[in-house]
């Protein structure tokens, strides 16, 4: 080895030293991140408290809390759910999140660390309904104990209260049976009135009140057990009995274009998830082995004479065999709101089924299943998981609502592992899913007014969900069943400019439309990550070292731009780019990612905006660089382990108002390898508009 070489060696030697003591520093671990959220907690309970009547005693609490699980309250436990009750009228029941304190019930804990957090949503039907998910501890209101203790007997004949719960002192009880108390959480609710649209009788406090000996004292929560398993065998029966003598009972909304074989698969798979199941042991056999009644509306926005044959020819085949199936031929420019909507018009069922008709359903009693959910008063739409074809990789388990927008947690993911207690199986409320497959009463459909023109291409299932949401409405996503979606698994790197800057602008008229839910999902933790569009899910403590860079200074003009390598190595992705704010990462493929300093570029590219934005003194070769920290990125470790360091690959940066010139800008990176000198540059199709009024694209 030359001497050349021995001393990049060497200086690369440094930089991965440097990388790793960067690494080190901003990590987070659980316990300190903790140890801080409660301390700021306790200190702001404190100052409350101050200004309330004296804490009171065991005997003048208004509650009762109930302990499931081998363990120990949290230290602030009692007074965090006073406080919360006092704040809180109208809670009855009160559950909060947990984590996992070795020997805390022996007293012995202080050799052992906490881990293991469980951070839950805001109240959730659905969710209770496929896994105890209130977990080891619940606060009730002393007049719903009561009234519930009096009444489980008449419900649950011959099972004595005493057999749920014993008392251990004034305020507090331990489950003795856990099957028993299942059935007793779900009268509780009930009596408090949660089912009610948008009730707000069950409360969440958002901190962690329970510490469990053991992980599997929390895996035992997400077990389905046998008596949940026969209450939505039971769901299904009582709507498949009050639905039999209607027809069609749901009609199928399909917007399709140029695309008759694929058409012609979609509802071939429509009829087979039509199909009703038997449930074997149960009652009512003789409604088994039957179809459920729909219609098809099949809404084509103008394809080819050709296809539009094809497809003349598949609805004549198909309605000749007995379908209840029409063609909605309606030349027009792509607006799939508007197309759901005229299907919607002339639907006979009382429940629509939108489906895309490169959406495969493969699994008998999965229409019905959805459909015995959408009938209950207080749920909004229904949606199903997707899969990629051919693969266990999720495509869909639901709409997560963060900052930077909405986004599918888990994509790309396999289905045959279990996320984040259990957040890809069985069913729970989510606060949008896809109009890929989305079901909804027609009723309520029409009480939200549609599918919004406006939005013709993004975020319309969105808005729509949105809507039912503030109506009161729960939305639910079935994890428990699956369906396939012909979409490509590619990540839309190669989105043009103009599909992103349409994106951005509809982004931007669905958050004007709903301004109270920006950046708002009530579950979804705010204890879990909300930054970048890492897929896992994951708690927020783990990228607590990462601070927005903040930039207040003006920027300086990049004059090394002619002697950089463009090259499509240097990967670059903008995945939010609010108006103030920009998130993404960049790495450079095939190489050592801590030898390279980076820094975020603003091209400018003003001689296209409107007259009143153009800057006569700026040039289209002006460009101006931020120097970037790094940010920690998890995600990218575990979505490239073939590439190198690329842990601080990331970027969040934070701009003051003044730091560039009015005018528009085309983002990307250059990357200076500390080692070699060599300089490489790239471009996304994002851009960043500064002026007034001006959003971020």
């Amino acid at each position: 080895m030359g001497i050349k070489e021995l001393v990049k060696q060497a200086l690369a030697e440094k930089e991965n030293k440097k990388y790793q003591k960067r690494l080190e520093q901003i990590q987070v671990t659980y316990p300190d991140w903790v140890a801080r959220l409660e301390s700021q907690s306790s200190a702001g309970q404190q100052s409350e408290h101050a200004g309330n009547r004296k804490e009171s005693s065991q005997a003048e609490r208004s509650f009762v809390v109930i302990c499931a699980s081998k363990g120990a309250l949290g230290k602030n436990s009692i007074k965090d759910i006073e406080c919360y009750f006092m704040k809180h009228p109208e809670v009855q029941l009160l559950y909060g999140d947990e984590d996992v304190l070795p020997g805390c019930s022996r007293g012995d804990d202080a050799r052992t660390e906490r881990r293991s957090p469980w951070f839950k949503p805001d109240w959730s039907p659905d969710l209770l309904d496929s896994q105890l998910y209130f977990g080891s501890v619940i606060a009730l209101r002393k007049e719903l104990f009561q009234k519930v203790a009096t009444h489980y007997d008449t419900y649950y004949p011959g099972q004595q209260f005493c057999i749920v719960c014993q008392q251990i002192d004034d305020t507090c009880y331990e489950v003795l049976d856990l099957a028993a108390y299942e059935k007793w959480v779900h009268r509780c609710v009930g009596l408090a009135g949660a089912y009610g649209k948008g009730s707000t009788a069950i409360g969440h406090i958002s901190s962690i009140l329970f510490h469990s000996e053991d992980e599997k004292e929390q895996e035992k929560f997400l077990e389905e057990s046998a008596w949940r398993k026969e209450c939505k065998e039971e769901r299904v029966l009582d709507f498949r009995k009050s639905r039999m003598s209607e027809a069609p009972v749901v009609s199928v909304v399909i917007p399709s274009k140029d695309q008759p074989v694929m058409l012609g698969k979609c509802i071939q798979g429509c009829l087979l998830a039509g199909r009703i199941e038997g449930h074997g042991g149960r009652k009512n056999q003789e409604l088994t082995g039957t179809e459920l009644s729909m219609e098809f509306l099949v809404v084509d926005n103008g394809s080819s004479p050709e296809n539009r044959t094809k497809v003349e020819n598949l609805v004549k085949r198909l309605s000749e065999s007995g379908l209840m199936i029409r063609y909605l031929y309606s030349p027009m420019d792509f607006n799939f709101s508007r197309m759901c909507n005229l299907g919607a018009e002339q639907a006979k069922g009382q429940f629509l089924l939108f489906l895309n008709d490169d959406v495969e359903l493969c699994l008998p009693g999965c229409i019905e299943e959805m459909a015995a959910l959408a009938d209950r008063f207080f749920t909004g739409a229904v949606g199903l998981k997707l899969l990629y074809p051919d693969t266990v990789r999720i495509q869909h388990a639901g709409i997560t609502n963060l900052p930077m927008g909405p986004v599918h947690k888990l994509q790309f993911l396999y289905d045959n592992n279990s996320y984040y207690y259990g957040y890809n199986r069985g069913s729970r409320n989510v606060l949008a899913v896809t109009a890929a497959c989305l079901m909804v009463e027609k009723d309520k459909f029409q009480e939200t007014g549609g599918f919004a023109d406006e939005l013709p291409v993004a975020f319309n299932d969105v808005d729509l969900c949105f809507r039912l949401h503030e109506l009161g409405y729960w939305n639910v996503c079935v994890n428990g069943r699956h369906a396939y979606h012909c979409e490509s698994l590619s990540r839309g790197a190669d989105e043009s400019a103009e599909k992103l800057e349409r994106l951005m602008r509809e982004r931007d008229k669905l958050y004007n439309s709903h301004p109270q839910l920006s950046g708002v999902d009530p579950f979804y933790s705010v204890h879990l990550n909300r930054e970048g569009l890492d897929t896992c899910i994951r708690p927020a403590y783990v990228t607590a070292g990462n601070l927005p860079q903040q930039v207040r200074e003006p920027l300086e003009k990049f004059e090394h731009w002619q002697n950089c390598h463009q090259d499509p190595c240097l990967m670059v992705t903008i995945e939010d780019s609010r108006k103030e704010k920009i998130q993404g990462y960049g790495v450079v493929l095939g190489d050592n990612n801590a030898c390279y300093k980076m820094q975020l570029l603003f091209k400018a590219s003003s001689n296209d905006l409107p007259e009143a934005m153009q800057n006569s003194s700026m040039r289209d070769t002006d460009i101006y660089a931020i120097r970037l920290l790094g940010q920690y990125r998890p995600d990218l470790e575990e979505n490239m382990p073939d590439q190198i360091n690329v842990a601080l690959s990331g970027f969040n940066v934070s701009l003051e108002e003044g730091v560039l010139p009015k005018g528009r800008y085309r983002m990307g990176l250059t990357a200076r390898n500390s080692v070699t000198g060599h300089r490489l540059i790239n471009w996304s199709n994002r851009y960043f508009e500064v002026g007034e009024s001006c959003p971020a694209v």
